[in-house]
């Protein structure tokens, strides 16, 4: 007797990637779905920092777990599944050909520290400065070097790992990194005590 989806979902949650990753393979479905509840907010914050068009966004995150769904018994764990699941989606995003300038990133990981409604009216206003100006520089740069800059400090990838999503070495990847973090630091200038 199979066990309800409820039970079958509670379960695959309590996996690791790598015994989600056979699962779905084989074509369960829970695991699958415990995969993209894991990486897909991920995988969206990305796209949304990558594509110019919002309308294109959501376009773009469904067709990276299309392809992840359909090539799922194809990871074979040399990566990890969300280095292969970012690579799948870099992939979307430059098949979009709609990558040339930054979406402002205005997700929650960069809102405003403070925005109780009895908070210092200036700090609020610095924050909220501070997150546009950081916006602005982020969408000026070029697109590998926010890639890289947005993978490593927003979403917590390794060099490696980013290396892997870009399809370039790791030694590539720092540049872009470094001449990312340079880049920001002078024209962030006006925030640095």
């Amino acid at each position: 007797m199979e066990p309800p989806p409820r039970a079958a979902a509670a379960a695959a949650t309590r996996l690791g990637d790598r015994t989600l990753a056979a699962a779905a393979a084989l074509g369960e479905r829970a695991a699958f779905e415990t995969i993209v509840h894991r990486y897909g907010p991920m995988l969206y914050g990305y796209v949304r920092r990558m594509v110019v068009d919002g309308g294109a966004v959501d376009d773009v995150v469904q067709e990276t777990l299309v392809a992840a769904w359909r090539q799922m018994d194809r990871y074979r764990g040399e990566a990890s599944l969300k280095t292969w699941l970012f690579r799948i989606c870099d992939r979307k995003i430059i098949d979009s050909r709609r990558v040339r300038y930054a979406e402002p990133i205005d997700d929650r990981l960069l809102d405003p520290v403070d925005g109780a409604a009895d908070a210092d009216p200036a700090v609020v206003l610095s924050n909220t400065e501070f997150l546009a100006s950081l916006e602005r520089a982020l969408a000026e740069l070029p697109v590998r070097q926010r890639a890289s800059w947005v993978l490593r400090e927003i979403d917590g990838l390794t060099f490696p790992e980013i290396a892997v999503t870009l399809n370039l070495s790791p030694g590539a990847v720092r540049g872009h990194h470094h001449r990312a973090q340079s880049t920001l630091r002078q024209r962030m200038q006006r925030w640095q005590r």
